[in-house]
């Protein structure tokens, strides 16, 4: 590992998109480390009866599969936003996603 990457990344990402009536949102923030296997933990609490820790998993699994990254990361999701109307497993999906490569983008 090169001594000018940092060992350790972060990003947040949000999307809101108005589609009719209803709207897509979800907002994250990801931390990522070196590790020699992906490992994924969740420490927030989502809002009753609508945890999307999977939704967001498979996402970041998908993102890094996609980037071909040489590196294993264990990945923790820290914080979310939470929009009453129009947080959906879309827009958490999309958000961490995109959360992924940003993060990567910075210690890649």
């Amino acid at each position: 590992m090169s001594p000018h990457r940092p060992p350790y990344a972060s990003a947040t990402c949000e999307t809101h998109r108005n589609v009719g009536p209803r709207g897509i949102h979800g907002c994250v923030t990801l931390e990522f480390e070196r590790a020699p296997e992906f490992h994924f933990t969740s420490v927030v609490t989502w809002p009753q009866s609508n945890n999307y820790d999977l939704v967001v998993e498979r996402a970041v699994r998908e993102a890094l599969i996609q980037l071909q990254s040489s590196h294993t990361f264990a990945c923790r999701l820290v914080s979310i936003k939470w929009h009453t109307a129009d947080s959906c497993q879309s827009g958490f999906k999309f958000a961490a996603h995109h959360a992924t490569r940003a993060a990567l983008e910075s210690i890649n």
